[in-house]
């Protein structure tokens, strides 16, 4: 009888110890993660309880636009080429079918985004137009208006300034146009 909780000391000494090796491994795996995860963030600068570095090398803190778009009324000073990737030759909210294009200056067969409004006209169908020979074509895309607005895209390998709009032929109401200017 004695032999028999020998037997059972012994793997309960042997477990015992299965286990401290075990939670030894893990401690160890877990400080070896934790130091080089320190490591990488003091190595990156992403700590921010440095209080030993010079003032003079923090970067300004940037405040957020408070708009999303320039005021098409503010033209206290011309836009530059790229400065902006959205253009706004109407005004919006009038009630009349309006469409805007970003961004305004791509490389060929980059996306173009077309998006628009056009309230009180919901689940009408639009055909996307371009200028060709002085003269507006189906361009072969096709939108659909959901609560007053749409949204679709385009891509052009056509160089040079092309000139797009929506057009309904339903009521035979067009958009204002948009210019947008693929590279070469």
């Amino acid at each position: 009888m004695t032999g028999y909780r020998r037997d059972d000391q012994d793997r309960q000494g042997e477990l015992a110890t299965v286990v401290l090796k075990v939670l030894g491994v893990a401690v160890a795996v877990g400080l070896v993660i934790g130091i080089g995860a320190w490591g990488l963030v003091k190595a990156i600068g992403l700590d921010s309880s440095d209080t030993t570095s010079d003032p003079s090398q923090v970067q300004p803190i940037t405040p957020l636009p408070t708009t999303a778009l320039p005021v098409p009324s503010d033209s206290s000073s011309p836009a530059t080429p790229g400065e902006t990737d959205l253009i706004t030759p109407a005004s919006p909210g009038t009630g009349d079918l309006f469409l805007s294009a970003a961004p305004v200056i791509v490389n060929p067969m980059e996306r173009i985004n077309l998006t628009g409004q056009w309230p009180g006209h919901d689940n009408e169908g639009l055909l996307v137009q371009r200028m060709e020979n002085g003269k507006w074509a189906d361009f072969g895309v096709q939108v659909r208006v959901n609560v007053g607005t749409f949204e679709t895209y385009v891509m052009t390998g056509r160089s040079g300034d092309q000139k797009f709009r929506v057009y309904d032929p339903d009521s035979k109401t067009a958009s204002n146009e948009v210019t947008v200017t693929v590279g070469s």
